[in-house]
């Protein structure tokens, strides 16, 4: 073989070991660009706020950044307990989690504006009234991002009223001495001043606790009663309490957040935008639907009359004072963030 055709061959093994080396470079830098993001909630399986919100989200992200992101989901706590999933994203075990504020009030308390009673009755209102009111008072700073996280999307649940398993509820004297699942912060309030005994149970277990008889009934939002199979264990649903209303947010660790391309970044708030948008409208538009169906499972619906609800917003009006006055206390705006709540709920009605 001439010195020419040595070198040639040479050549072609020169080349081809430079063409490997440059490939496994290029593969290790997509590999490199690849994001893997872990999310957590305590939803279950069929809950509709995963289904309709947080699955979507996830797809609608993985398509806006061209598959550069991908999510590992572990629901039904999975990671840990509810109250446990505020320090899961803190901590970095999780990219992002559910932290609904009424489990985190002693980290999120002006984020309690949220849950006042009496104040609005449609998700769709709420849910945008709660954003605008995230990003444009002290609770973006004080709630989310002091505590090393920020929101990514969130919506009000329906308003939350009173199934029991035994009696029927139809009048608020009936109520008295009832001990109901419950939360604490305002749901607990209002519960107290409608003279119900209210016993701080997470959703998860409210369905053990309800067929125990650990707690006569629950006040629950319609929108999740057939998430939790709480139609296997309540017989009476009273409507027109509407006491509370629950907000569920995802949130993102800060410093995960921080590392993120400005695109993929944006693709998740534009996701979250249309999250929104669908659950909220998804939330209300089930309700009236949810309403027949249970009355069609067995379920005794009672409404209560007007005078009833008319002596139940009296009755939980001091939740709201004693609100702002507590905040105010704690040398926290909450007047300027009850104000700022109420314009953005008769702007999105």
């Amino acid at each position: 073989m001439s010195a020419f055709s040595m070198s040639r061959e040479r050549r072609r093994a020169v080349l081809c070991g430079f063409g490997l080396a440059l490939a496994s470079v290029l593969s290790s830098a997509v590999a490199a660009d690849k994001i893997v993001l872990k999310v957590t909630d305590s939803f279950a399986p069929a809950h509709y706020i995963v289904e309709q919100g947080l699955k979507p989200w996830m797809k609608r992200v993985i398509e806006l950044t061209g598959g550069q992101v991908e999510f590992q989901y572990f629901g039904a706590e999975q990671l840990g307990p509810l109250r446990d999933l505020l320090n899961l994203v803190q901590r970095g075990v999780a990219d992002i989690a559910y932290v609904p504020p009424a489990f985190n009030l002693g980290k999120m308390p002006l984020s309690g504006v949220h849950s006042l009673p009496k104040l609005f009755s449609s998700s769709q209102t709420g849910s945008r009234a709660c954003w605008d009111t995230i990003h444009n008072t002290a609770i973006l700073q004080n709630d989310y991002l002091r505590n090393g996280f920020r929101p990514l999307w969130g919506i009000t649940t329906s308003t939350y009223n009173v199934f029991t398993r035994a009696k029927p509820v139809r009048t608020l004297a009936e109520l008295k001495g009832m001990k109901l699942k419950s939360i604490g912060g305002n749901m607990a309030s209002a519960a107290k001043l409608l003279g119900a005994a209210p016993v701080d149970i997470a959703s998860p277990d409210t369905y053990q606790a309800v067929q125990n008889g650990t707690v006569d009934g629950a006040i629950f939002p319609s929108s999740s009663i057939y998430s939790y199979r709480l139609n296997e264990v309540v017989k009476y649903g009273t409507f027109g309490f509407d006491v509370f209303a629950f907000y569920a947010p995802y949130v993102v660790n800060e410093k995960t957040w921080q590392r993120l391309p400005e695109a993929v970044r944006q693709a998740m708030l534009k996701a979250g935008e249309e999250a929104m948008v669908r659950v909220a409208r998804y939330t209300d538009d089930e309700d009236a639907k949810l309403m027949k169906k249970m009355a069609a499972s067995g379920i005794e619906i009672i409404e209560l009359s007007a005078a009833e609800q008319k002596a139940v917003e009296a009755a939980v009006a001091p939740v709201a004072q004693g609100w702002v006055k507590e905040m105010q206390a704690k040398g926290l705006p909450g007047e300027a963030v009850f104000a700022h709540f109420v314009g953005m709920i008769a702007k999105y009605r």
